[in-house]
Formats: C-alpha cells, sequence, structure tokens
C-alpha cells in the first residue's frame, strides 16, 4: 500500500537543512568577531542562544470507553509515558521554532492495540530575506491512535494507527506599502495502518492559495484570495475532487494583544464520483496573547469536507475550537481545549441501495493543571470528555477519561 510519509519528510529535511546551513555560517572562531558586522548586514548572524528544553513525564489514568464503541463499552486503567524537546533558534531574520514528542499510552485491560503510539512533531521557520520578502514554514505530522479533533483530519473515534500531516508554506512579498501578495502552498495528508479504515480514508490533499492584502489603515488588512484544491485518495479515486474558492475577508488588530482573521465567499467543489457541488465558505481565527501568562485562540469553518465513513463520500461541515493557556498562579498553570463539529452527510445511492443523508454532533474538552514543585518538577493531571451524537445510532458514543502523574523539565 502506498505510503504519504515521504512527503513530510522531504519537507522537514529542507527545513533543517536550510537552518543547519544557516547555524553554520553563524559560527565563528572563539572568542572571534571577524566578520561578524558583515554577517549580519546578510541577515545570517550569530544566533544569540540556542535554548533547548527537555521535559518526561509518566502517568496514570482511567479510560471508561477505549474502543470508542455504542454499546458494549469497555473501560481499562492505562499509564502512559513521554518525553517532549522543544527548542528555538533565531536572529533578527530568522526564527525557528521546534517541538516534538515521543510517547506511548498502555491500556491493562485492552485486547487489541493495548501499545497506543503519541509521536508529532511542531516546526515553525520565519526568514526575512530581503525588506520586501519574507518566507515561513508551518509543518505539524504525528502518528497516533486518538481522534484529532484540532486539525480535522481522520475520523472522529479510534480506528487503529495512523499518520497525519499539515505543513504550510508561505512567501509574502510587499510590491509597495500598502499591498503585499501571499502566497502558499498546504499539504494535508492522513494514512491509516487498518486498511478497514484506510481504504476510504487514505488521502493527499494540496491547496495552493494567493492573497491580495491592502492595508486600509495602519491595524487593518483587506483581503481578496483565490484557492485551488486537489485532493487524491489513495484507494477510492472516485472520491477525488478538486476546488476553487473565491474569498475575501479582514485581518485586523484590535489592540496590540487581540488579532482576528476573517474569509468569507465560496467553494464550488467537483467530485469525480458525485459531480459538483457548491457552498458558501467562511473561516476566522481570534487570537489573544498576554505575555507569557495567558493565550488564547478560536478557530472557525464551515463549508464542504470529504466524508470520513464508508457510505458518505462528502458532507458539509460546521467545526469550532478553542485553546487556551493561562498562569493562574507562579506554580499552578491550567489549559483548556473544546472542539464541536456538526456534520452533515449528504444522501448516497449505490446501486439500488439508498444510503440516506443525516447529521452527527461531536463534542470534545480537555482541562488539565500543572503544579510546578520547583523548577524541575511538576505535577499534573487532567480530564477529557468526547461524545458524538449521530443519525446513525451504531455511530454514537461518550467517553471520559481522566490522569495524573509526574514530570521532570531540564
Amino acid at each position: 500500500m502506498a505510503r504519504t510519509g515521504w512527503f513530510p519528510c522531504i519537507i522537514v529535511a529542507g527545513i533543517f537543512l536550510t537552518a543547519g546551513s544557516a547555524w553554520a555560517e553563524g559560527e565563528g572562531p572563539s572568542g572571534s568577531n571577524a566578520g561578524e558586522d558583515e554577517n549580519n548586514k546578510l541577515g545570517i548572524g550569530i544566533f544569540s542562544r540556542f535554548p533547548i528544553r527537555v521535559s518526561a513525564s509518566v502517568q496514570g489514568g482511567y479510560d471508561d470507553n477505549v474502543d470508542t464503541s455504542s454499546a458494549g463499552t469497555q473501560g481499562s486503567a492505562f499509564i502512559s509515558a513521554s518525553l517532549v524537546l522543544t527548542a528555538e533558534v533565531g536572529t533578527p531574520r530568522t526564527n525557528l521554532s521546534l517541538s516534538t514528542n515521543t510517547g506511548f499510552n498502555y491500556f491493562f485491560s485492552q485486547v487489541n492495540n493495548q501499545y497506543e503510539p503519541n509521536l508529532n512533531l511542531k516546526l515553525l521557520l520565519n526568514h526575512k530575506a530581503s525588506p520586501r520578502l519574507i518566507f515561513s514554514v508551518d509543518a505539524y505530522m504525528a502518528y497516533q491512535t486518538e481522534p484529532n479533533f484540532q486539525y480535522a483530519l481522520g475520523t472522529n473515534r479510534r480506528a487503529g494507527n495512523y499518520f497525519i500531516t499539515q505543513d504550510r508554506l508561505g512567501v509574502d512579498y510587499a510590491w509597495a506599502p500598502r499591498f503585499v501578495t501571499r502566497t502558499s502552498y498546504i499539504l494535508a495528508a492522513i494514512q491509516y495502518d487498518d486498511i478497514a479504515t484506510g481504504i476510504f480514508e487514505d488521502r493527499i490533499d494540496n491547496t495552493i492559495g494567493n492573497e491580495l492584502r491592502f492595508l486600509i489603515w495602519p491595524t487593518t488588512n483587506m483581503v481578496a484570495e483565490y484557492r485551488f484544491e486537489f485532493v487524491n485518495y489513495q484507494h477510492m479515486s472516485e472520491r477525488n475532487s478538486t476546488t476553487h474558492f473565491i474569498l475575501g475577508g479582514v485581518d485586523h488588530q484590535f489592540t496590540p494583544r487581540l488579532t482576528a482573521n476573517f474569509r468569507t465567499g465560496a467553494e464550488f467543489r467537483d467530485y469525480k464520483g458525485v459531480g459538483a457541488q457548491d457552498s458558501p465558505y467562511f473561516e476566522s481565527t481570534v487570537s489573544y496573547k498576554l505575555g507569557k501568562d495567558t493565550s488564547a485562540s478560536w478557530v472557525t469553518n464551515y463549508g464542504i469536507q470529504g466524508g470520513d465513513i464508508a457510505t458518505s463520500p462528502t458532507r458539509t461541515t460546521f467545526h469550532t475550537g478553542v485553546l487556551g493557556q493561562h498562569n493562574l498562579t507562579a506554580r499552578v498553570s491550567a489549559s483548556l481545549g473544546l472542539f464541536y463539529y456538526n456534520d452533515n452527510y449528504d444522501q448516497v445511492t449505490a446501486g439500488t441501495t439508498v444510503f440516506p443523508s443525516f447529521t452527527e454532533n461531536t463534542f470534545d474538552a480537555t482541562v488539565s493543571l500543572h503544579y510546578a514543585v520547583n523548577r524541575y518538577l511538576g505535577i499534573q493531571g487532567g480530564y477529557n470528555h468526547s461524545e458524538v451524537s449521530s443519525g446513525q445510532a451504531i455511530r454514537d458514543y461518550s467517553r471520559n477519561r481522566i490522569w495524573g502523574g509526574l514530570s521532570v523539565t531540564f
């Protein structure tokens, strides 16, 4: 079976080669400033610092519906362990942020798939090539078992181990003080180890977009945007599609702490198997940040999505999600994640069989607390609730998880 993993690997390899080259060029003889001024003029410079943070954690907990089943639910105690590495390097013109997690969950009462991998990588890179030209990379990839409600890739229940990636390459160019173009390429891919799910889920999404940005006030950009998306399924080519997006919107900075981006318009999608479908389209992102103590983001999207079940190749989806973090005291911090999906699946006719349309609502909430005993040792705990209410009763499920443990940070 074909694999998608080499796509993000190529991207990440290129990123590391670029970052490594910048790092090497920034190095010089110990105690020497020779060439430093010239390097700074070129935007290479010497990285002022290279902070690496490593943390390890061990947790135990209980899951009351490990298989996300609608009937005959099975609960299990579990233990999880993880090793997290974060690093940031930068010059006045180049910034690189990297976060990796290597971990697993082990379910004591689970017969199948007792070991659950949890591997992911998050990378951000920005490079100002000139006062007018900026390159950016935002890459995420993971290999895991749990459904991913944040990135809206994959099913909303456990279906075995799978790989996902969502990567964005961007180029901003300022043609004039008030006019900027922003060109982007987005790669999203998913692949399941289990062919029973992968046969209707494995796919690669490619999106090419271009924005025309007009600065009408110092804090406000008016935006006109076109995107072209083509989706290729690995096993069911009749689900392949091409989509044109015609969008307009605004990016506004309400305060130095609060910013918002809005896009609205229409999408025109053409499926190989079911033909053309059109829909209004909307997306927004609202971000708030108060120093190092508080951060929050709220993302909303409405439009056509590929169906993630065997009988429905298409659906119209509204989803919204909030991620937040707040330092309650100098020692206690809290984080929150809330996600809601409303999916409307279309009626499908296969031969003489009619699969009626239905609606499905998904809700997921996670809250966690961390207490810093000292600068190295922490105590943490959390709770998660996931629930699906579907027009197909067999797809309903409710799930609760609670956990607690220790973390060590260096």
